[in-house]
């Protein structure tokens, strides 16, 4: 059984360059060929009568399944609509890469998430102004966090804690989207993240950082295995199962009384972190799934 690991060519962190080496080098301690395509090595195309097709591959790859960890979702559906099975599937990659999008699809369905403000679509360029900011602290309070509505390890979350601090984040914005969420002071530098592969929860790991209100293990964060609560189980699968993932890291913050907070679930999970702390190894455990799958 052939495989295809699709990653993002132009991708320049080196966490995600090592987890991709690490997990062909799963697959061929397993016996299985899986080989690493860049994404930006292949064009989705469609001929005159709209059927999907790659170039430079006239009749699509030679495999049976791919993995994919990039969030490129248009060339993930173009695959599906090639009838290839996609690891995770595009639906669940675009539910997770856009902060907006994970929170609609979420909604209603139980689980506790911060007190959580879409920002408003602009064709040009976001715009603060006082009388928005009041609105903003009279629901959310002061502090605030300004999450970009697309972002990895951290890098595009800040804190809000003035109206200077909220006009100059919105002029560097752009046209991007964003979300404004509650500051969780029980959670402050701490989270948890919840590795899952199918229905199952692999296991978990506190993250903690004493400098920064992000406890991205990339941002100076540290981790260390930990056993859940039966309620952090079930939030955590239950998110996981709403939007449809095959594998996901999901991430809980702390109420003040211990219990769990949804903060975001992430598709292109980085586990090479929580495998360091637990010598779990969830890469093998990935590829025993998917080759589980396709049989």
């Amino acid at each position: 059984m052939k495989g295809w690991l699709i990653y993002n060519g132009t991708n320049q962190v080196p966490k995600i360059a090592q987890l991709i080496r690490q997990l062909k080098q799963e697959a061929d301690a397993l016996g299985l060929e899986l080989a690493l395509i860049p994404s930006n090595g292949i064009f989705a195309y469609y001929d005159h009568f709209g059927k999907p097709g790659l170039a430079p591959f006239d009749t699509g790859p030679d495999c049976d399944y791919i993995l994919f960890w990039d969030k490129d979702v248009f060339l993930a559906k173009h695959l599906e609509q090639m009838g290839y099975h996609v690891f995770n599937s595009s639906d669940a990659i675009a539910a997770c890469d856009n902060k907006l999008l994970m929170h609609q699809l979420l909604a209603g369905s139980g689980i506790r998430v911060p007190k959580t403000i879409l920002g408003p679509f602009v064709y040009h360029r976001q715009v603060a102004s006082e009388s928005q900011y009041k609105t903003m602290t009279a629901l959310l309070g002061t502090p605030f966090i300004l999450k970009e509505g697309k972002g990895s390890f951290g890098m595009q979350v800040y804190l809000i804690d003035s109206y200077g601090a909220y006009q100059d984040r919105l002029d560097a914005l752009g046209d991007k989207r964003f979300i404004l969420q509650e500051y969780i002071r029980s959670s402050v530098g701490r989270d948890i993240r919840v590795n899952l592969i199918g229905n199952r929860i692999i296991g978990a790991m506190e993250r903690t950082n004493p400098d920064d209100f992000r406890a991205n293990i990339t941002l100076g964060g540290a981790g260390q295995a930990i056993e859940l609560t039966a309620e952090q189980e079930s939030m955590a699968l239950n998110a996981h199962q709403l939007l449809g993932l095959d594998f996901s890291g999901v991430d809980l913050l702390y109420d003040k009384d211990g219990g769990p907070i949804l903060c975001e679930v992430n598709s292109n999970v980085n586990f090479l972190s929580y495998e360091a702390v637990s010598g779990v190894p969830f890469g093998r455990y990935l590829l025993e799934y998917v080759i589980g799958c396709m049989q």
